[in-house]
């Protein structure tokens, strides 16, 4: 079912949870703060609600430091999926994505009983409870929510994750940031551990980090107000995002795209400053499956499958996104150059 209001959320979980013993709750591939907080509040809720274990599984790399060192600090238990057997739970939920999303790693045979997102509703979506809302900012403002209605008192270190959850998904509430968003990031901010949100939000980064920033300022490619960065293999998915997002900071660049080759996979990240903005259906386009793609107005992303692992393939493959994303603001041929000569 679909939550429609505030009053229906408990009694909604009461039946979906009802003779429950022990929930597996699944993250997206390569999880990033927002799944991490959103998992780690469900799972605080199902325990002390309704006394029921869980555990945390997600397939793929937790790469960006950050995200390591929100893990490290708070000490969040994480386990891979690959290790999991899953006629040992009763109930599955999945946060920051959906079922048939091309970006987890739960096998379509299993039956999803529980959805938390703040990305658009995938058509077809079943499960026994749902609460989706696209018009916030982050899934950790929605299970927020949810702690509320159970008037459940947040531990310092679950503040600390939800605060940070939703301060990285919406760039420090400057992102399609709602008012539910920020109403949660400034109850929770005060119940936080203002040490460990410091370490994380500004961790050590090792000098590979900045070896690809230089690479990335190297390939840079722009044409009026677009910019293609195409990097070769990457070290984790993640890194494709933080180039995007800190390349679309310059001025006169409206929009960012950045792709690198992860093992057999060509990963891509879109970024727009225009708030009228629709990447997520770009992406898709630029994909070209729906189900490997998908977003919102300012930010998305999306992979492809390559079939080799030769740079001849690659490049080809990367130079067609390029001039695909130019076609797509109207641009039949794009005279693309580099950003700076190094």
């Amino acid at each position: 079912m679909l939550i429609k209001n505030d009053n229906e959320i408990c009694q909604a979980l009461d039946r979906t949870l009802a003779g429950k013993k022990k929930l597996l709750i699944v993250l997206h591939d390569n999880p990033d703060p927002d799944a991490i907080a959103s998992a780690w509040a469900l799972q605080f809720l199902v325990k002390n609600c309704y006394q029921i274990e869980s555990r945390l599984v997600y397939e793929g790399f937790i790469g960006r430091a950050e995200n390591r060192a929100m893990v490290r600090e708070l000490k969040i238990h994480l386990h891979r999926m690959g290790r999991i057997h899953f006629s040992d739970f009763d109930c599955i939920a999945i946060v920051d994505t959906q079922p048939f999303s091309g970006n987890h790693s739960l096998p379509e045979k299993i039956k999803c009983h529980i959805v938390f997102d703040h990305h658009p509703r995938r058509k077809g979506l079943k499960s026994d409870f749902v609460l989706i809302d696209p018009e916030v900012g982050a899934t950790s403002t929605l299970i927020y929510q949810c702690l509320e209605h159970f008037d459940l008192t947040l531990p310092a270190d679950l503040a600390t994750a939800i605060a940070y959850g939703i301060r990285s998904e919406t760039q420090d509430l400057g992102r399609e940031t709602s008012k539910h968003d920020i109403a949660a990031y400034l109850a929770v901010y005060p119940k936080s551990n203002l040490r460990k949100l410091a370490r994380i939000t500004h961790p050590k980064l090792p000098r590979s980090y900045f070896l690809y920033i230089y690479e990335a300022i190297k390939r840079a490619m722009v044409f009026r107000h677009l910019m293609c960065i195409h990097l070769e293999d990457i070290p984790y998915p993640d890194i494709v995002g933080e180039i995007a997002d800190m390349m679309l900071t310059q001025k006169g660049i409206g929009w960012c795209l950045c792709s690198g080759r992860y093992h057999q996979n060509l990963i891509l990240s879109l970024r727009s400053s225009n708030r009228k903005a629709h990447a997520g259906v770009i992406i898709k386009k630029l994909v070209k499956n729906s189900k490997n793609a998908g977003g919102h107005d300012l930010f998305a992303g999306g992979k492809m499958r390559l079939t080799s692992s030769s740079k001849d393939e690659l490049d080809q493959v990367q130079n067609r996104l390029s001039q695909d994303f130019a076609r797509m603001f109207g641009y039949s041929e794009a005279n693309w150059k580099k950003m700076i000569e190094v």
